[in-house]
């Protein structure tokens, strides 16, 4: 009996502690990130119903799971919504353990020296401390050209989101292993046959490693979906099955 009792409960906590949430989400977080993203964050725009809510739903979990940390720079809310909306975008349809092994997110106003390279950066992860590091003009400038294939935003995430793959497979799945190894094998071959071509439709910085060709692939993956397609339809074919999305188009 006191077992049966103990499980009622739990139950009836978990029902009321959701209720609580969810009104807390349609009255404040809700309006705050429509006014926040409306007009200014085109993957956002360009969702519909309930796709939307969900994607609302995943910034809002973002905006309370990350410890931000500003670094010369006041944050507000508006920022906060901003990157956690990033997040968002790149794990929309992947497990909700996505970009959990990260556990902070600094900010500085521009351009830093990294205290891991002692060199300038505009952004970088920090597996070894669980961090995500953005210099917000950067950000700003990834929102304002939103056609170019350069989002610092959504660079910096695909990073964390490759790594925290690589790194925890082992306890919980964030990408499919099978289209990994199968963007792994193009983005060889493709790396090998291209890397002194300046035409390429990734920029030469894509070159670089692995983990910068993902970074790339991503960024154009969600910014040119269009040209990414007609360019190089297999990497875009693959982006989709790893990410389990297919960008809106405007």
């Amino acid at each position: 009996m006191d077992v049966l009792l103990g499980k009622l409960l739990e139950w009836l906590y978990n029902q009321i502690r959701e209720a609580i949430a969810e009104a807390r989400f349609r009255t404040y977080y809700g309006p705050l990130f429509h006014r926040v993203l409306h007009g200014q964050y085109k993957f956002y725009d360009r969702l519909t119903g309930e796709n939307k809510l969900h994607f609302l739903r995943l910034v809002r979990d973002h905006y309370e799971y990350f410890d931000f940390i500003p670094r010369k720079i006041k944050l507000t809310r508006e920022m906060k919504t901003i990157i956690s909306s990033a997040a968002a975008q790149l794990v929309l349809r992947l497990p909700p353990e996505s970009l959990t092994f990260w556990t902070r997110i600094i900010i500085y106003p521009a351009d830093y020296e990294s205290k891991i390279t002692g060199l300038r950066h505009q952004g970088e992860v920090n597996p070894g401390l669980r961090t995500i590091v953005f210099g917000w003009t950067g950000v700003t400038k990834g929102l304002h050209r939103d056609e170019d294939g350069l989002n610092l935003l959504l660079h910096e995430f695909a990073h964390a989101l490759w790594l925290e793959h690589k790194l925890t497979s082992h306890r919980y799945s964030v990408l499919d292993p099978y289209w990994v190894s199968e963007f792994e094998r193009l983005a060889h071959d493709e790396m090998q046959r291209l890397q002194a071509d300046e035409t390429h439709f990734f920029r030469r910085y894509a070159f670089g490693n692995m983990e910068e060709f993902f970074a790339v692939a991503v960024e154009n993956f969600f910014e040119r979906p269009v040209q990414l397609e007609a360019e190089l339809p297999q990497f875009y074919q693959v982006l989709q099955q790893i990410l389990r999305q297919t960008p809106p188009r405007g």
